[in-house]
């Protein structure tokens, strides 16, 4: 099942020393970071009304299973989960 949230939900997310993804804290679950597989910003629409879109995109895989897409808005400084598929 995957589950898309267009808003995002907020995550706490763990990171090391060297700013690599450690685990995530979601729906008071703690979800270990297994791999990065893919990872890219998106910066765009600084010029329309509804705003500005500055993120930092992060697909991950769990030790659970699970395969999420997590980011980063560079904007309000908060993290998100965006996709989760299980």
């Amino acid at each position: 099942m995957t589950r898309l949230w267009t808003a995002g939900q907020e995550i706490r997310v763990q990171r090391d020393a060297h700013g690599k993804l450690l685990k995530f804290t979601w729906q008071g679950r703690t979800h270990p970071i297994q791999k990065v597989r893919q990872r890219w910003q998106v910066d765009a629409d600084w010029w329309s009304e509804e705003g500005r879109v500055f993120r930092e995109y992060f697909a991950v895989t769990t030790t659970d299973g699970l395969l999420c897409v997590l980011y980063f808005d560079f904007l309000d400084e908060q993290w998100y989960i965006a996709k989760c598929y299980d």
